[in-house]
């Protein structure tokens, strides 16, 4: 899955972030529970965009200009019980030193609430970036926090960046100078300078292990990780057909641009007006064409259907069914 380009808009959401107008600290995680969620949920299948209000980006781990090399990413189920609905967004870094999770802008650093919950078969370290303008400093200037994360292996964990003590910079942005440092909670940041609109960037992986992300939580907002929209389509030969003939049925599946997928696909074929459909094939793969073929003979009426079996990032579904009609 791609997505990941949007590194680009990162930084013009932090060049935003000015105009509006170092040293790491380590955070506990917590377990999360399969919780109610109150706030309104958005659906995702992929790392999205600043249209989604999050969207999934990467940065360095030592700085957000540190090099930096975007992760193999992917939806799954689980791993174990997915915090929200039945799956998650896995990513798998192409090497250490690189953070990649969700980004949010906000317009009060007081009142931000943002967290995601995080899943590392080995564990992982990660890092969380905060950009702030407040009302104590000049235009040009921004207040640059970051702070350590580490999470431990082999189950889902809840990290509340928003709490996380940062270690703080006063940055003139266009010499580069560094005017003052300090460390503090955001909570204790805004009581010393008031508050601000910015930006939050919460990424892992900085060790190179992969990881999986679900619920991200910022803005009164949820965001949930799940399958992918997929449609099926079936093509008969023929439609009419003398018993005994034989029939030939093209599958295939597409997402939503209408890339061929290749999905494996079961042919099924019930009586007309029946309820139940039966099999009438194994699970047939792909040519490289990206469609799947079935070769059946025929001495009834009946309806036929390719049926897409669940996979790791996609629910279940079928084609629509055709009617294929037999001769006496």
């Amino acid at each position: 899955m791609s997505g990941f380009s949007v590194r680009r808009r990162l930084r013009a959401a932090t060049a935003a972030a000015v105009l509006l107008s170092v040293s790491s600290a380590t955070t506990a995680v917590t377990a999360p529970a399969q919780a109610q969620v109150t706030d309104p949920v958005t659906r995702m299948a992929g790392p999205g965009s600043p249209l989604d209000g999050m969207f999934l980006t990467y940065v360095g781990c030592d700085s957000m200009d540190a090099p930096a090399s975007a992760p193999t990413t992917r939806i799954n189920r689980g791993p174990d019980v997915a915090p929200i609905g039945r799956r998650s967004f896995g990513l798998v870094p192409s090497g250490a030193g690189t953070a990649s999770g969700p980004s949010l802008s906000f317009l009060s650093l007081g009142a931000l609430e943002a967290g995601v919950d995080v899943h590392a078969a080995s564990g992982t370290t990660g890092a969380s970036y905060l950009w702030v303008t407040t009302p104590d400093i000049a235009p040009g200037q921004v207040w640059r926090g970051r702070a350590a994360l580490d999470v431990t292996p082999g189950t889902w964990q809840h990290v509340e960046t928003a709490t996380v003590r940062h270690e703080w910079v006063l940055v003139d942005v266009p010499s580069g100078q560094t005017l003052a440092e300090e460390s503090a909670t955001p909570a204790e940041f805004v009581a010393a300078h008031g508050d601000g609109p910015g930006l939050l960037v919460t990424g892992f992986g900085c060790d190179g292990q992969a990881f999986n992300l679900d619920a991200v939580r910022g803005n009164d907002r949820t965001w949930d990780f799940e399958g992918m929209a997929l449609e099926t389509a079936i093509l008969p030969s023929a439609t009419r057909l003398a018993s005994g003939d034989e029939l030939s049925i093209a599958g295939s599946v597409t997402d939503v641009g209408g890339r061929v997928t290749g999905d494996p696909l079961v042919l099924q074929s019930r009586a007309p007006g029946a309820s139940e459909w039966t099999d009438v094939s194994p699970l047939t793969y792909s040519g490289p064409d990206g469609a799947s073929w079935a070769t059946i003979k025929v001495t009834e009426t009946q309806e036929l259907r390719w049926l897409r079996p669940e996979s790791e990032y996609a629910d279940e579904g079928a084609s629509e069914p055709v009617l294929v009609s037999v001769a006496p």
